[in-house]
This record gives structure tokens, C-alpha cells and sequence, in this order.
């Protein structure tokens, strides 16, 4: 018994005819009649009787066509799933990505492509330290980082560098400005990040430079969470230029800040394990994304 014979057999039970069934798997009649009877010899009992020049198919034979159709169905799903893995469009890929990205920045992206019914993706929010940590050490699948990784066990790209912004309120002092200079926000209740992220540090140190000091009024753990305090006027924010992109233009007026400060963003992946094909799907989308953001960078101007 073998494959052969029980594709014929199938064939035959599905088209009803010797000569269909071989026009199916595109052998000659008398081969399929050859397969089906070595198939019915294997198997120790007669399949088909011949009935007014038709194949009608014993009470065995619809038994044993239940099971085969199974197998064939199995098949058939095997050769969907190839084609879905082929086409990226299947498979379980694992993201981690500093907060001010994993909060509003991946989930737009990763919901903008969720008719793609056989993916999964799992989102988790860590440190850039702990992400190079995790890619490394193989727990998840990517990486989106704002310190280059420099690790052995790592291969890293940069997706983007970007310029951080100002956040005000719309109807604050310095909202009709075409462009602020650190100095301007001295006096402004900020809402800050933690210390360890890396837009407070770049903010903080454009203030350094400026031999000033941040007037840090909130702390929040998101440049989200930021975005949507400063909507309701309880102060000024520095964050990614993404960062509540979702709120109400009428509420927040977003500015480029002289000197500016740049944030780089890198994509890591483990080097020492193959990366599945979906997460190439991944790297297309963020790279998509990156580039608007690219785009999209405020033009700089002298300090007025």
C-alpha cells in the first residue's frame, strides 16, 4: 500500500469514474485502474462494483474513503499553512520595545494588520538594557532599542533617528511659535518621564547645555500618558514626535525644540537563531512606519 494507490482511490471516490479521476491526477484510465486494485488487493476486500458501466463503491469502501479524505484534508491544510508561512501571513512573532514606543507606536502598527487571521504577536514593554538583554539571551524575536547594542549575539540595524518635540497645550503662551528654544520652557511646569528613559535624559541634558533646570511638576511612566495630561493643560512635555498622535489637534500643539535633540531607534534580533518569515513581515512594517516618521521630521530653523 502506498500514496499512489490511495490518491487514485480518492480520485475515483470523489469524481465518481475511473476516467475522471484520471483526468484529475493526469495518469491514463488503465493506471488508475491498476492503483485501485492493488489498493483493494492491499487492503483485503473488494472496493468498487461495476454497475451499468459505473464504479459503485462497496460499504467498506465509503468507510475507508472517510478516513482517507481525512488524510487529504490534512494535506491540504498542510499546504495552506506553507503558503501562509510563504507569504508571512502565519506564525507567532514576540516584539519588546522601550514604553514610548510599545504604548501607541507598535500597537497602531500591529492593528493595522491584524487581517492576517493566523498571526500572532505579543507586545512587551521593557527598558532599551533589558531589550538587548532579552534579544540576546533569544526570548523574543525582536527588538526595538534606543542604544545601539554593540553585542556579539545580536545583529542590529537603526530604523530611524528623529528629532523629540514639545508638547503645549493649545492655548498656552507658546503655542503660535513656529519653534521653541529650551530656554522658552525655564518657567514650565513640565511632565516628565522616568530619569531612566530617553527623552527625559535628552531633555535634561538640553537644559544642562542651556545652563538651565527642568521644572518637573509630574512624572509618568509613558510619553502617552504625557501626550494626554498636556491636552488637558497640566503642563509642557518633551517626547517622541509620535507620542499622541491620537489626541485632538485642537488640544495639543506639537514644536520643534532648538537645540534639537536626537533619539535613534534600532532593530535587534537574535543572531544565532533563524529568524522565522513573519518576522520579515515585521521588519517591513516598521521600517514602513519609521519612514513616515522620517518623513514627516519638523524642518530646522535659526532660533529666532
Amino acid at each position: 500500500m502506498n500514496i499512489r494507490q490511495i490518491e487514485a482511490f480518492h480520485a475515483v471516490m470523489e469524481t465518481g469514474s475511473a476516467t475522471r479521476a484520471a483526468e484529475r491526477l493526469n495518469i491514463s484510465q488503465p493506471a488508475i485502474s491498476k492503483l485501485v486494485k492493488a489498493f483493494s488487493e492491499d487492503c483485503g476486500f473488494v472496493l468498487f462494483h461495476r454497475k451499468g458501466g459505473q464504479l459503485v463503491p462497496t460499504r467498506e469502501a465509503q468507510i475507508l474513503s472517510g478516513e482517507v479524505s481525512k488524510v487529504f484534508s490534512g494535506a491540504g491544510r498542510i499546504k495552506g499553512v506553507a503558503r501562509a508561512l510563504r507569504e508571512q501571513e502565519w506564525g507567532d512573532v514576540s516584539i519588546a520595545a522601550p514604553p514610548a514606543f510599545s504604548v501607541g507606536f507598535l500597537p497602531r502598527i500591529i492593528a493595522e494588520n491584524m487581517h492576517l487571521p493566523e498571526l500572532r504577536v505579543q507586545i512587551l514593554s521593557r527598558t532599551s538594557p533589558q531589550i538587548v538583554e532579552m534579544v540576546a539571551s533569544q526570548q523574543v524575536d525582536v527588538g526595538l532599542s534606543v542604544i545601539e547594542p554593540n553585542h556579539p549575539d545580536i545583529s542590529s540595524r537603526l530604523l530611524v533617528t528623529f528629532p523629540l518635540v514639545c508638547l503645549l497645550p493649545a492655548n498656552h503662551r507658546l503655542a503660535k511659535k513656529q519653534q521653541l528654544h529650551i530656554n522658552d520652557l525655564r518657567d514650565e511646569p513640565f511632565i516628565s518621564l522616568p530619569s531612566t528613559d530617553c527623552s527625559f535624559s535628552r531633555a535634561e541634558r538640553a537644559f544642562q547645555l542651556s545652563g538651565g533646570a527642568m521644572k518637573r511638576k509630574i512624572e509618568v511612566p509613558f510619553s502617552e500618558t504625557a501626550a494626554m495630561l498636556v491636552a488637558q493643560g497640566a503642563g509642557v512635555a518633551v517626547v517622541p514626535p509620535f507620542a499622541g498622535s491620537d489626541i485632538d489637534p485642537s488640544l495639543v500643539v506639537r514644536l520643534p525644540i532648538q537645540p534639537v535633540e536626537q533619539t535613534d531607534l534600532w532593530l535587534l534580533k537574535p543572531k544565532q537563531r533563524p529568524a522565522p518569515l513573519v518576522v520579515e513581515l515585521m521588519e517591513e512594517l516598521l521600517s514602513k512606519a519609521c519612514a513616515m516618521i522620517d518623513r514627516e521630521k519638523p524642518r530646522e530653523e535659526p532660533a529666532l
